[in-house]
């Protein structure tokens, strides 16, 4: 099998070959499930009614200014809806590209700068990751910043290591348009990363950060990524601006927002979920780094995984997508150790076991959340399915006397049960959300909203949905008889002692605390 898989890494075309594996795990099934969740909902709504306005500059959600994020994904999702129309595998596709381009770019610098087998398993590891899978599949920003951040790091080492004007200005593009993708922290990350790398390395000296042309760098980022934010600042009075940095970048580092916070061990537990099954490793690969931190390239993946770990672990707001930029850097040190160090399974037999016990738990976890979530208890069975995570870890242990296959077939079994996953286990879980059920009894009605809906009626009704107040419920009716007014279960207690209103739909959101209900006037019976 090694013998293949050399012949494989020998070949000229492996790259491309890697990219069109990686877009077809990142692409596969996106068309089969809804455009649901929050994020998704809104980013994807945004770009199409930017679409429908001919407006790059005003992003808006339901017709009211959204703060929440930069422009880049949304000028990628319009130009797929022009290609695909408006639907949801046109709203997640440039989010596969990006992520099959971060596993390529990371592949290429991880075999420029040590060897090719590094850069096979380096590529494996990131593959294998369920979450990684979950993040490319998703319709937001975070695709485009992670491969932005993941090039914009690698260029600057092969800046470092060979002075290179068109790698250098390249570096600063990168930088400008991951700015564009989800603001600021596509300058801070890199620039402090930069920073502690020359200061680590011994190489923090005035010769070496002239050769990085900062100021000719500051012009292109400016440049190319300040002409929106000032024109988006004027178009809506700057508000825009004062949203998305003091709300959306200042705030959510120093305060916990919309209820995700924790302990700076929410942040290493997010991380080690994140790149399982692999992530049992990291910490005998972040030790044998630092005992081979002299070698340049190790140096550097660990100063950029780390960095970005601690960064998130001090910021008050806490995501499991916050430190996904952190993973191909980890996933470097990973594949270091897998091929220097890890030569026989004794090294390795405690991660293993560690593993084992890990991916035993994931179905019976799911079979529980099901059974605990109202909305999902009837399909609780279909967690069944995520078994081929353990059977798969399971029969790595009859390839324990030769290390690569069983880290081979370690890294399949984290892939399949990704596609696994896509292709049965969320689609099913999909169809339970209330927007799917419900959204039959809205379409060709007037809808308006009370207090709060769930964003994905808006990107399926394709259009704006208005609010109204506890006043206007008696006119929107007298106007539009059949119409239907979406709330939620909490808010709809202030309208229903009316006994001229009735409930017509109501269910609890998949894995949210609101419950959606439908409201419409009370048909009346002989």
């Amino acid at each position: 099998m090694m013998k293949f898989t050399e012949k494989v890494l020998e070949n000229r075309f492996f790259a491309l070959y890697l990219f069109l594996l990686s877009f077809c795990v990142y692409i596969f099934f996106s068309w089969g499930v809804s455009i649901y969740i929050l994020d998704e909902a809104k980013n994807a709504t945004c770009a199409r009614e930017m679409l429908e306005n001919k407006n790059l500059l005003v992003p808006t959600f339901n017709s009211i200014l959204r703060t929440d994020k930069p422009p880049l994904h949304y000028f990628f999702m319009m130009l797929s809806y022009t290609v695909f129309g408006v639907n949801p595998f046109a709203a997640r596709f440039f989010s596969a590209v990006f992520g099959a381009l971060t596993i390529v770019v990371t592949y290429l610098y991880t075999r420029r700068f040590t060897d090719e087998k590094n850069g096979f398993w380096t590529a494996l590891v990131l593959l294998a990751s369920i979450h990684l899978s979950i993040q490319f599949h998703l319709a937001v920003p975070d695709p485009y910043l992670i491969f932005f951040i993941t090039w914009s790091l690698f260029l600057f080492y092969a800046v470092f290591k060979a002075q290179r004007l068109h790698q250098l200005i390249l570096m600063y593009v990168s930088i400008a348009l991951g700015t564009l993708a989800k603001g600021p922290v596509a300058i801070l990350l890199p620039g402090l990363i930069f920073f502690l790398f020359l200061l680590f390395s011994g190489n923090l000296k005035w010769r070496i950060i002239k050769s990085l042309k900062p100021f000719t760098g500051m012009f292109i980022v400016l440049a190319l990524a300040l002409p929106w934010y000032i024109l988006n600042g004027e178009h809506t009075d700057w508000e825009w601006t004062r949203g998305f940095f003091l709300k959306h970048n200042l705030h959510r580092f120093s305060d916990t927002m919309e209820g995700h916070g924790g302990s700076f061990l929410v942040t290493l537990l997010y991380v080690f979920a994140g790149l399982l099954p692999f992530s049992v490793f990291l910490p005998q690969a972040v030790i044998y780094a630092f005992r081979n931190k002299k070698h340049d390239f190790v140096c550097f993946n660990l100063v950029a995984g780390i960095t970005i770990v601690v960064f998130f672990m001090v910021s008050q707001t806490k995501l499991p997508n916050y430190t996904v930029p952190a993973y191909p850097f980890l996933a470097s040190l990973i594949a270091y150790f897998i091929a220097k160090q890890a030569g026989t399974f004794r090294q390795i037999r405690i991660g293993y076991f560690i593993l084992l016990l890990l991916s035993i738990l994931i179905p019976i976890g799911g079979f529980f959340a099901m059974n605990f979530e109202p909305s999902l208890a009837e399909i609780k069975s279909i967690s069944i399915w995520l078994s081929v995570f353990p059977a798969g870890i399971f029969s790595a242990w009859f390839f324990r006397k030769n290390v690569a296959r069983f880290f081979l077939l370690s890294g399949l079994s984290g892939l399949i049960t990704a596609l696994v996953f896509f292709a049965v286990v969320y689609p099913e879980i999909d169809r339970q959300n209330p927007v799917s059920r419900s959204i039959h009894l809205l379409k060709n009605k007037e809808v308006a909203y009370f207090e709060k809906f769930n964003p994905s009626y808006a990107f399926y009704l394709n259009k704006e949905i208005k609010k109204i107040g506890e006043n206007e419920l008696d006119s929107f009716f007298q106007n539009n008889p059949d119409g239907i007014v979406i709330s939620t279960g909490k808010k709809v207690r202030q309208l229903m002692p009316e006994p001229k209103y009735e409930i017509i739909f109501s269910a609890k959101d998949v894995f949210e605390s609101p419950v959606t209900v439908l409201i419409a006037l009370k048909q009346e019976t002989d």
